[in-house]
């Protein structure tokens, strides 16, 4: 799979979207907190990233119909259950930098039916390229987004020069 969208001067490609696992993973054996994400630049000279999410999705999904298309990447092939969206530049709150961080914002989005016993995981990797139109961020913020119950979990990850 390598799908390639451009959605506000972030041009995105999916390289995989991978279930790891044989069997489902019971609720008692899954991470409770956001989704496990990494990023390192792919290249020095520009301003291009490589992004890793693993995330527990329940194995029962809906149809997801996302609000604004034009914000989402299909990472099922287009059947219509998992998504990548990018929402552009937000300030967060963390103890970085004492103060607010501006990050770029992923959603791993699903649509799964509240109280899920059952869960998968996923391998997702992604590359993007920034455009001069898009702003500077200094961290990336990934968060798991199910449309149907209001339980979103996410991680704030940066690049450091070591």
């Amino acid at each position: 799979m390598s799908i390639t969208k451009t959605i506000n001067g972030v041009t995105i490609t999916v390289n995989f979207c991978n279930k790891i696992n044989a069997t489902a993973i019971p609720e008692s054996e899954i991470s409770k907190g956001a989704p496990l994400a990494n990023i390192y630049k792919t290249s020095p000279t520009a301003d291009t990233y490589t992004v890793n999410i693993v995330s527990y999705v329940p194995t029962t999904l809906n149809i997801d119909n996302p609000p604004n298309p034009d914000e989402v990447i299909s990472l099922d092939n287009n059947a219509g259950y998992l998504y990548l969206a990018y929402k552009g530049l937000q300030d967060v709150n963390t103890p970085i930098n004492q103060g607010k961080v501006n990050c770029r914002t992923f959603w791993f989005e699903f649509d799964a039916n509240d109280g899920a016993t059952q869960f998968d995981l996923y391998q997702t990797q992604f590359v993007y390229s920034v455009g001069s139109e898009a702003g500077n961020a200094e961290a990336i913020l990934v968060q798991e987004r199910n449309d149907d119950p209001d339980t979103d979990r996410g991680t704030v990850t940066t690049v450091r020069n070591t």
